[in-house]
C-alpha cells in the first residue's frame, strides 16, 4: 500500500478567452487531509479508580439480585403457606365462602321477589288502564 503523506497541493489553472481580448485566470489550490481522531476531552482516571467502580457497579448489581431473590421467596414461601397450611384453616375458608355464597344468594332472591312484585302491579295497573280505555271505546260505540 502506498503512503501519501508527502502529497503536495495541486495547482489547477483555467484559461477563458473572451471575445475582448481579455484573458481571465483562475487559480484553484486544494490539499488533501487525513482525518484525525478526535481528541478526547476527558482526562484519564488511573487504574485503581476505574477498578474500584467497577467492583462498585459489580457489587450493587449483585445486591440488586440477592433482593429480587429474597422477594421471590418470600413469596412463594407465603403461598405455599397458604395453600399448603393445615386441612382445618382449608376446610374454614370454604365453610366461609359457602356462607357468604348462600347469603348472597338469599339477598339476590329476595331482590328478584321484590322486582317482580313491582313488575306485576304495573303490569296490572297497564291492564286496567286499558281495561277503563276499552269501556270508554265500547260506550262510545254504543251511544254513537
Amino acid at each position: 500500500m502506498a503512503s501519501f503523506s508527502s502529497r503536495q497541493p495541486t495547482v489547477v489553472e483555467i484559461r477563458i478567452y473572451a471575445p475582448a481580448t481579455s484573458t481571465v485566470s483562475i487559480t484553484e489550490t486544494s490539499t488533501v487531509r487525513r482525518r484525525q481522531r478526535p481528541v478526547d476531552s476527558k482526562p484519564k482516571r488511573p487504574l485503581w479508580l476505574t477498578l474500584l467502580r467497577i467492583l462498585l457497579k459489580n457489587l450493587l448489581l449483585l445486591l440488586v439480585i440477592w433482593g429480587v431473590v429474597q422477594t421471590i421467596q418470600k413469596l412463594a414461601l407465603k403461598s405455599t403457606d397458604s395453600s399448603g397450611g393445615s386441612v382445618l384453616d382449608f376446610k374454614q375458608q370454604i365453610v366461609e365462602v359457602e356462607s357468604f355464597s348462600e347469603i348472597t344468594k338469599n339477598t339476590m332472591e329476595v331482590r328478584k321477589e321484590s322486582v317482580n312484585r313491582k313488575i306485576e302491579r304495573e303490569v296490572n295497573h297497564r291492564f286496567e288502564i286499558l281495561n277503563e280505555a276499552r269501556m270508554i271505546v265500547r260506550d262510545i260505540v254504543e251511544k254513537g
